[in-house]
């Protein structure tokens, strides 16, 4: 049994956050002995949840069109991708139809997520009263992700129904303008705060295979941890031609799985959110991210990419003996 492994994991287990300097010696531990570290984050998943899993879907309400030229997008308009870039808007109908086949399925809660920076005062005001009508009439947790927005705007969020504001820091401080330069990490902090201060519980996380290192990977964690987040998206890159990480090669799956189970160390109390590029890069090592400390999934389609459906991910959960969270 690798000591450093054990060692780390004795102290989440028994209430201890760790610190920088023993996030980085886990990382490197855990290219060492790779089975040591997912049979510790899996014990250390199942003491802060259980068997209990949360599934969760997402629906695009707000189409291409983006102006901001986050490196591994598709829908922005910087780059040259097969993704239609027309700004649109989902109908009230077809977003109605998703949440209402979501809360059909069992999934635990529904994401309107919206392309842009931020929404124009028009789709805002919009949005609200379709929150409160999904709210009345199906009854399924909504979650929003609209971009940078105000403390005064996530007010109204939650006046409308929100329970949970989604956005992400995506990588380090530190990397973060290799990635974005159209806008600045802090403002992507400034909109955490500004949820969490309104009331609104948060889902933040990042997107790893960016280039960035085990030293940017542990000082995000930290960052996520520090900020307050309870559910935070991991989501793996998914190279999109045409981007300008559209060559970069996929994280190899093992990688991944450390990468995961490194966080569960990292933020044990956190629900651990297996998001964006999960089928592309795992293939038939799927299931075992919940071994590796993953406790929520995005089930059915991302935003440009294809996902896993609800059913197939429903069936894999019961095979492993673990059940949907309400």
């Amino acid at each position: 049994m690798n000591q450093v492994i054990e060692s780390c994991a004795d102290s989440v287990l028994s209430g201890t956050r760790l610190s920088r300097r023993q996030g980085l010696a886990l990382a490197a531990a855990a290219k060492e002995d790779f089975e040591d570290m997912l049979y510790w984050a899996d014990r250390i998943r199942r003491h802060f949840f259980g068997d209990s899993v949360r599934l969760c879907s997402i629906v695009p309400g707000r189409l291409g069109g983006c102006g901001q030229d986050c490196a591994f997008c598709a829908q922005s308009l910087y780059y040259n991708t097969s993704v239609d870039k027309t700004p649109r808007l989902l109908s009230d109908e077809k977003i109605l139809s998703a949440a209402a086949e979501a809360r059909s399925s069992g999934v635990s809660s529904f994401g309107i997520v919206y392309s842009g920076r931020s929404p124009a005062p028009a789709e805002f005001e919009h949005l609200l009263g379709l929150v409160e009508q999904i709210r009345r009439s199906i009854g399924i947790p909504v979650c929003a992700a609209l971009g940078i927005l105000e403390e005064a705007q996530m007010r109204q969020l939650a006046s409308a129904g929100v329970v949970r504001y989604n956005h992400n820091l995506e990588t380090s401080r530190r990397y973060f303008p290799n990635i974005v330069k159209t806008h600045h990490y802090q403002e992507r902090v400034k909109t955490i705060q500004a949820a969490l201060k309104a009331g609104l519980k948060v889902c933040g996380g990042g997107i790893f295979g960016l280039g960035e290192t085990d030293e940017d990977r542990v000082e995000l964690a930290l960052e996520l941890r520090t900020l307050g987040v309870d559910t935070v998206p991991m989501n793996f890159l998914h190279p999109i031609p045409g981007t300008p990480l559209g060559s970069s090669p996929p994280l190899p799956p093992k990688e991944i799985l450390r990468i995961i189970a490194l966080y569960r160390f990292l933020l044990p109390e956190a629900d651990l959110k297996v998001a964006g590029g999960r089928v592309f890069n795992l293939r038939d090592m799927q299931s075992w991210i919940f071994r590796a400390g993953c406790s929520s999934i995005i089930s059915g389609n991302y935003l440009a990419t294809t996902g896993r459906s609800v059913p197939e991910d429903k069936q894999t959960l019961a095979d492993l003996g673990l059940r949907i969270a309400d």
